[in-house]
């Protein structure tokens, strides 16, 4: 590949090698600080095969997805809790505010247009990702005798979840759209970097001591996009390579 069909990265956390490809971002070679640009020339050439199917795979992928504009969703499978809810929208500008609210297996949300409706949406998954899966984290935390400073909810565009210096694990509210298996995986992922925050073998010994199916789960999460619905405007629709 020429260099103008990749950009680099460069990564001091990188212990290895690592190519994302995204819809929106392209072909993107993760490398570690100090790696000499003929050894990275050398890998991307070596993948170049498997670059082109990720590009096609998620070119394809991005041309069939609902732009965020066009649509609210009906219906709202959030397979990480095995919980389905419809959705009910009210008529344009039937709140000054964006609101969501719970009714049973109904999701009521009144806003002035579309954008705040799915916006209103993104709120009360966060608020349900707080209530369901930070308790998990903590459960796994003290099953697996880890600690941690504190846990947050957030929207990330581009992972499913993160762990600070400083002992912050911040899970991305989108994990709910996740099968259980795999938001278990996440959750293990990030305690073990409590402990190393880098992805050294060390982080990936201890990883595999908690979730014995770790490559498994870790090759199906570059697939998960496929559990998202469009409206969350997710941009990690791409496959990794090391």
């Amino acid at each position: 590949m020429a260099k103008g069909e990749f950009q680099l990265r460069i990564s001091r956390r990188a212990r290895r090698l690592r190519i994302d490809v995204s819809a929106r971002r392209g072909v993107v070679v993760v490398v570690p600080e100090g790696t000499p640009r003929d050894i990275v020339h050398r890998f991307v050439h070596a993948k170049r095969g498997w670059i082109r199917r990720a590009r096609d795979r998620v070119a394809a992928e991005a041309a069939a997805l609902v732009r965020p504009d066009e649509s609210v969703p009906g219906r709202l499978e959030l397979r990480a809790i095995e919980r389905e809810y419809t959705v009910a929208l009210a008529p344009p500008g039937a709140a000054a505010r964006a609101r969501a609210r719970c009714d049973g297996d109904c999701v009521h949300v009144a806003a002035r247009d579309e954008a705040s409706a799915r916006g209103a949406l993104a709120e009360w998954l966060k608020r349900q990702a707080r209530r369901e899966l930070v308790p998990r984290l903590r459960e796994l935390a003290r099953h697996h005798a880890f600690e941690f400073e504190r846990a947050a909810v957030r929207g990330q565009r581009t992972r499913w979840a993160s762990c600070s210096g400083r002992g912050t694990i911040s899970l991305n509210f989108k994990l709910l759209f996740l099968p259980p298996s795999l938001v278990e995986h996440v959750m293990l992922h990030e305690l073990a970097h409590t402990r190393h925050l880098d992805h050294s073998d060390r982080f990936w010994s201890l990883l595999a001591e908690l979730d014995p199916n770790w490559r498994a789960h870790h090759a199906a999460l570059t697939r998960a996009s496929r559990w998202l619905p469009a409206w969350v405007e997710m941009d990690a629709r791409g496959s990794s390579c090391s």
